[in-house]
């Protein structure tokens, strides 16, 4: 580590930025290191420097100035859920958020201050109690932050929006170490820009969100077809998803059975199209009826496990799909029609996988998400359809095989009318003339280089999908 800005030892540096911390540092002489350093991603393998848990903004923000002042390349860690390993930074320092969990709700007004140590899972517990939840990622283990600021697409995108659609305002430590609030009254350019725009513009320590009325038990959508029949599943989708009201919101997966209660053991790894689902509404009734024609894409489906459920336990099936600890490499575009073409590339791109546990999702979008305006916020991509992710999950074998399926099906997709990228989806590097915050950004790219060249001239919070600031 550089030391440029100051004559004293590092050392002596780090022992005076501890004692005026109210959380703690990690170093690699600690036992805590490795653990603390882990990440979702199995593939990332980082060694920070130093480890700064925060206990409060106070605490981020001496961490910020300290590691400017010395020259050190800083990232920030919440749930540490995305896949590139962007909350660790190579013999720099981490700001860890994960100790600043609070998530206090007011059910009367349908509010909720969330902390950036949340994961959807913390702040989804506490606002069903009450019957009330806001948009979050899709899995119960991903964090608050890295979701949200990228979009948050969730369970019930099209009947509430994406999870910076609920967003009332956010509490900002910027680069400079000040710390501001963001809403659509006071500092409205921030407020945009974090909608959509990812970590780029400061580090988020408070959330407040709309509240919507979501009750505990949904109805919910659970079913596999035999893989033998995804065309089919596919085509009648693509029907089913076009008629379905607002309140529902659905993914398809080509793929297999996973090994996961209650799943048969006779039927775990067989080839098959996964749908999976909800209806966001108060009559249990009306939702299964609502869901039923994505339980008839096919005559004679592998397993039907619809039926009333809680909502999170569509957010804990998503954790226990994508366990912590297994290697990923997940790429996305956005496309408008569900051609044949495209679902005949999802078919043949799936049974190329190297691995046994990749796949490829549709996600149906619409519904609330495009009733935004697309340069309402910073992200841009609100008329598309459907989102398509490729997936590839591998417990052993060659990564770079995994990484260049993955990228080859983004390629292939991309040549059949794909476009744009989620934020969340983007792969673990860019390849060699790749831009992915053109992809994630689009048309609002160049007015968050305006922003960011206001609240980070230095681009000194470059571990993201990085915009880089505007030339004056």
């Amino acid at each position: 580590m550089s030391n440029t800005a100051s004559e004293k030892p590092l050392d002596e540096d780090v022992a005076e930025l501890a004692m005026s911390l109210r959380g703690d540092i990690v170093s690699p002489d600690d036992e805590s290191y490795d653990e603390t350093r882990s990440v979702w991603n199995g593939l990332v393998d980082t060694h920070p420097s130093l480890i700064v848990q925060c206990d409060g903004a106070a605490d981020v923000a001496k961490g910020m100035t300290f590691a400017t002042e010395h020259g050190i390349p800083y990232s920030v860690r919440g749930g540490a859920h995305n896949q590139s390993g962007s909350s660790m930074v190579e013999d720099g320092i981490v700001l860890d958020v994960s100790r600043i969990d609070h998530v206090r709700v007011s059910p009367d007004e349908q509010v909720a201050q969330v902390g950036a140590g949340c994961r959807a899972r913390d702040a989804l517990i506490e606002a069903q109690h009450y019957g009330l939840a806001m948009p979050t990622g899709s899995a119960g283990d991903v964090g608050i932050p890295g979701s949200t600021l990228g979009g948050a697409i969730g369970w019930m995108r099209r009947k509430h929006g994406l999870g910076i659609d609920a967003l009332r305002s956010v509490d900002v430590v910027t680069p400079d170490g000040d710390l501001v609030t963001a809403s659509e009254s006071e500092n409205e350019d921030l407020f945009w820009a974090v909608r959509g725009g990812g970590g780029n513009f400061g580090v988020v320590t408070n959330f407040e969100f709309e509240l919507y009325e979501v009750p505990p038990i949904v109805a919910g959508l659970g079913i596999f077809y035999p893989g033998d029949d995804a065309e089919a599943v596919f085509e009648n989708y693509r029907e089913a998803a076009a008629d379905a009201p607002d309140e529902v919101t659905t993914i398809a997966l080509n793929s297999h059975v996973p090994g996961l209660p209650p799943m048969p053991e006779e039927l775990v790894g067989e080839d098959a199209v996964a749908v999976l689902g909800c209806y966001i509404g108060d009559d249990p009734e009306e939702g299964m009826a609502a869901l039923q024609p994505f339980r008839e894409l096919a005559d004679d489906p592998l397993l039907d496990m619809s039926e009333p459920m809680p909502y999170l336990m569509l957010h804990q099936l998503g954790t226990m799909m994508f366990p912590e600890g297994r290697n990923y490499c997940h790429r996305s575009c956005f496309v408008d029609d569900l051609s044949e073409d495209v679902i005949d590339a999802i078919i043949e791109h799936t049974d190329e996988a190297v691995s046994h546990l990749s796949g490829i999702g549709v996600w149906h979008m619409g519904g609330a998400v495009s009733d935004v305006d697309s340069d309402a916020t910073a992200y841009p991509h609100r008329d598309a359809e459907y989102m398509i992710t490729v997936e590839a999950n591998w417990d052993e074998g060659d990564d770079d095989a995994n990484i260049e399926w993955t990228r080859a099906g983004d390629d292939l997709f991309r040549t059949l009318g794909g476009y744009g990228a989620y934020g969340g989806f983007t792969g673990v590097s860019e390849r060699d003339g790749e831009d992915a915050a053109e992809r994630v950004y689009g048309e609002n790219f160049e007015r968050l280089a305006e922003i960011k060249a206001r609240y980070d001239e230095s681009n000194d919070l470059d571990k993201n999908v990085n915009v880089a600031p505007a030339d004056d």
